[in-house]
């Protein structure tokens, strides 16, 4: 298992505060929206857990939407990973393939992708959502998007509710245990922002 020390080296190279008190907490209300809602059943399926943003109102409409329906979802209050990585991911991935999705900051997807590499893990679907200071949102689906179905058009449609479409999409992957994947990391590579803009991403990490 990737020691306190391990962790900490990561973390530091991504800018990610590394404070240890993380909380977590179930699913903040939230609206819903979006097509093709999730079942009890897809979001149990296959997920170890979610993780949310809590810092950001579209990252708390995708976790409601997932624990609504049983999901194991947890809020991460200031962006920090570290504790649960140490208390569920870290864990689970060293018993096996464990599935972990999330709508988050970049650096918490950055972090736990260079520890899921180690695993025998890979980022499956990553997306990206840059969202404007006049609440325009633009979506860029960079890597699995025919795994859960999702397009940016979809999304756009979606309006303000794109992040729970994004929820009940993510809900429906599956493994394709017939098809490898072979395919460079890219959740390093952030975007040049306009002032004021918000860079969230959604994704899903699972074996290959």
């Amino acid at each position: 298992m990737t020691s306190r020390r391990e962790f900490l080296e990561v973390a530091a190279l991504t800018a990610l505060p590394a404070f240890a008190g993380a909380r977590l907490a179930s699913a903040a209300a939230g609206p819903n929206g979006g097509s093709a809602p999730m079942t009890s059943t897809d979001a149990r399926a296959g997920f170890h857990l979610v993780l949310f943003d809590a810092r950001y109102s579209q990252a708390r409409n995708a976790g409601t939407r997932f624990g609504r329906v049983g999901a194991a979802v947890h809020a991460l209050a200031d962006g920090d990973i570290t504790q649960v990585w140490m208390d569920h991911i870290g864990p689970a991935w060293q018993r096996g393939p464990a599935i972990v999705a999330g709508v988050t900051a970049r650096p918490a997807l950055f972090c736990l992708e260079q520890f899921a590499l180690s695993s025998g893990l890979r980022v499956v679907f990553h997306a990206e959502h840059v969202v404007h200071a006049d609440g325009r949102v633009e979506h860029s689906l960079l890597r699995g998007a025919e795994s859960v179905g999702l397009s940016s058009s979809e999304l756009i449609r979606a309006g303000a509710d794109w992040s729970t479409r994004v929820a009940d999409a993510l809900a429906r992957y599956r493994p394709d245990t017939a098809r490898p994947r072979f395919t460079r990391s890219d959740s390093a590579l952030e975007p040049v922002l306009p002032p004021q803009a918000q860079l969230l991403t959604s994704w899903i990490i699972a074996a290959t």
